[in-house]
């Protein structure tokens, strides 16, 4: 006897021992900044197959069934997280809807099918599978509200996300505030959910250029991000770098700096290469708005070095190095990068091309998807409308059939003939009503794809009009720009034609009048006996002789000027070192003329001579007012570009002064034949003067 009750002691024992380890189905947290180390992966893969084997070694009950469509849930879960073996997840996840449907368990129905959703919506960008799923999912959360109700904030999330993608963004912006409202009731789950939240509403709005609503709801998510105890780096790194963003948009570059810099800093933690190169270009850009150029090109040229994949900060990064090295003058670099930046610009925007069909499928589903849930909600609330009908009649049946039997008895076979035919009736009224509301469906079903079609129709036929449009239009254009093209290389001709002869009448009159009235001057002037004038009279006679010789070289100098015979006939470097030479005749500054020995141009007349008189204008310039010793004309091109500059070491010049030199008019001169005029000057450094020619244009 005593045995036997020891036998009992120790399988009631065991029992409890299994039932106590059914019971522990808790699973730990991932940690998302472990998720691309394969060991910690497999690790957790392992340990729960463990727990999975021992649960088989106990007797089936609802608490077991639990436990193990937890551990299969993990078991998926950690596969999608860990970012190597994506579809097992899908295939887990899968197997775990399938055992929750043979157990009638909605809330793991709900688990699976949303990491087969998040399978979709993230890893394989199906948004149409994906919004089936949401509606799938919301059907059986509707079908008990007060039980998992709690579940509505992930729906939400997930429509809301959807939205954002396929550029619905006031769509996207009301599901996640619902998703917010939702969430606030679940006092259970983890912040940093709802600071995940708050981030992607920030990115709806930023997305429909409300800043300052992105902005407040970036701080929030920060704020909540940061009263955590323990958070993943990744989620740290991701913020601030969205910070970062928002504040450049804003064009608060300051404020951006310290989040782009804290966001380089937890990626090179994670050894994360292309986020670190989105956070690294977004750091160039605030470098660049503070004019610190040195190091937005540094920047930007680690982020190149870490991405080559993605499109947005490669581009980024382009763009910020074309700007920073012509804000240096480098234009060397600021065209090679400027290439690379419109290539990439190109491969871009193939690859949104490519996209953009799957966009307008995504939105199709989703208007087809949700007008499908609504006509099933409209015909559950009909079928419940109907029960509640019938229910009404069975009672109001039941209330007159025992008042019959009370009042009287000999009637009650009369009665319930009575009675079985109406529920005859009833039943095949039901059907009436049942059939008649397939053929409705049937009929809208009809109709639906009648008016699909004929909009298919009537689009492609509005494209064709369009594209013949367009075509006709373009060929009248380009007609119109070939004649315009012709029309203005006559009028450059002919006015460079009046220019020549203008210049060739001034040059005569000045050389044939003014010079020989000038030289007659002179030769009255040394009739005169010097030396018979008092002293002053004769110093005043020297200085007027010395004012005469002056006039009459300045005269013969721009005389010459006025006619460059050569500048038509030679090469512009040719017509340049003859006017040095000329310059240095004056004994006042000294000109040098500075090119690459390789340099070749070809430049049409037009623009060999707005060149040289730019050229001829700013050397006057430095004759007359700048007082220097040195002065030089630097030449630097290559097959897309040529600069001119004209440098000196004189006295710089004020805004005052700058305003009467014709600076206008060499600016004019520049804008003419498609070159950039710039000049800087300093009382220290002298000035220097540059135009920047695009050969291609020239």
């Amino acid at each position: 006897m005593k045995s036997f009750q020891k036998v009992i002691l120790l399988l009631a024992g065991l029992g409890v021992f299994g039932f106590a380890r059914a019971q522990r189905y808790d699973t730990p947290p991932f940690d998302f900044d472990r998720g691309m180390d394969r060991r910690y992966v497999d690790s957790l893969l392992q340990a729960t197959k463990n727990r999975l084997r021992d649960l088989d070694r106990l007797p089936p009950s609802p608490t077991v069934d639990t436990a193990r469509m937890e551990f299969q849930c993990f078991i998926a879960t950690v596969h999608f997280n860990g970012m190597a073996h994506r579809d097992s997840a899908l295939l887990k996840a899968s197997q775990l809807v399938q055992v929750a449907e043979r157990k009638r368990n909605i809330k793991y129905q709900i688990k699976g099918l949303l990491l087969i959703e998040r399978y979709y919506r993230v890893y394989k960008i199906d948004y149409p599978q994906a919004l089936k799923l949401n509606y799938r999912l919301l059907a059986l959360i509707e079908s008990a509200p007060a039980t998992y109700g709690l579940y509505f904030w992930r729906i939400y999330r997930n429509l809301g996300h959807i939205n954002s993608s396929i550029g619905e963004f006031s769509e996207a912006v009301g599901y996640l505030q619902k998703s917010i409202v939702w969430f606030e009731k679940d006092k259970k789950i983890d912040p940093v959910h709802l600071s995940d939240l708050h981030r992607l509403l920030a990115e709806a709005y930023k997305r429909q250029q409300q800043l300052d609503k992105a902005e407040k709801h970036y701080v929030i998510s920060w704020e909540v991000l940061n009263q955590q105890p323990k958070v993943a780096l990744s989620n740290k790194a991701f913020l601030s770098n969205d910070l970062g963003q928002i504040y450049n948009s804003q064009r608060k570059f300051s404020q951006a700096v310290p989040y782009l810099k804290q966001s380089v800093a937890y990626w090179g933690q994670l050894n994360s290469p292309l986020p670190q190169a989105d956070a690294l270009a977004d750091l160039a850009v605030s470098y660049l708005g503070l004019n610190r150029y040195p190091e937005a090109i540094a920047c930007a040229k680690e982020a190149l070095s870490k991405n080559q994949k993605v499109y947005a900060p490669m581009l980024t990064a382009y763009s910020v190095l074309v700007e920073a090295y012509q804000h240096q003058q480098d234009w060397k670099n600021a065209f090679d990068y400027q290439r690379l930046y419109n290539a990439k610009k190109w491969e871009e925007q193939q690859a949104i091309n490519q996209t953009e069909s799957l966009r307008t499928k995504a939105k199709f589903d989703r208007e087809r998807l949700e007008a499908s849930h609504r006509q099933e909600q409209l015909v559950q609330q009909q079928r419940y409308q109907m029960l509640a009908k019938q229910g009404e009649i069975d009672r109001l049946n039941h209330t007159f059939k025992t008042k019959e039997l009370l009042r009287i008895s000999q009637t009650r076979d009369l009665q319930h003939r009575l009675e079985s035919q109406q529920l005859k009736n009833a039943a095949a009224q039901k059907q009436a009503i049942i059939k008649q509301l397939k053929i409705d469906q049937l009929r809208l079903g009809l109709s639906t794809q009648e008016n699909l079609r004929n909009l298919l129709l009537t689009g492609l036929a509005i494209i064709s009009l369009l594209g013949l449009l367009l075509l006709y239009y373009s060929l009248r254009l380009r007609r119109s720009n070939q004649a315009l093209r012709t029309k203005n290389r006559e009028i450059e001709a002919a006015l460079l034609k009046g220019q020549t002869i203008e210049r060739k009448r001034v040059a005569t009159e000045l050389h044939d009048r003014v010079s020989s009235l000038l030289g007659a001057t002179k030769m009255t002037f040394q009739t005169i006996d010097a030396d018979i004038l008092p002293p002053r009279e004769r110093k005043r006679y020297e200085n007027s002789l010395t004012l005469l010789n002056d006039a009459v070289t300045q005269v013969q100098q721009v005389s010459r000027n006025l006619q460059p015979d050569q500048l038509l006939q030679q090469d512009l470097l040719v017509s340049l070192k003859s006017l040095v030479k000329k310059l240095n005749l004056a004994e006042k500054t000294r000109f040098s003329l500075k090119y690459e020995p390789a340099l070749h141009l070809s430049l049409s007349p037009q623009v060999k001579f707005n060149l040289y008189v730019i050229c001829l204008e700013l050397c006057t310039n430095i004759l007359r007012h700048a007082g220097a010793n040195q002065a030089q004309i630097k030449l630097v091109g290559n097959d897309d570009w040529l600069a001119v500059q004209v440098n000196d070491d004189g006295i710089g010049m004020n805004n005052r002064i700058t305003r009467g030199l014709g600076l206008d008019n060499i600016r004019e001169r520049a804008e003419t034949i498609g070159a950039q005029f710039w000049l800087e000057s300093g009382a220290e450094t002298g000035t220097s003067a540059r135009v920047l020619l695009p050969l291609t244009t020239g």
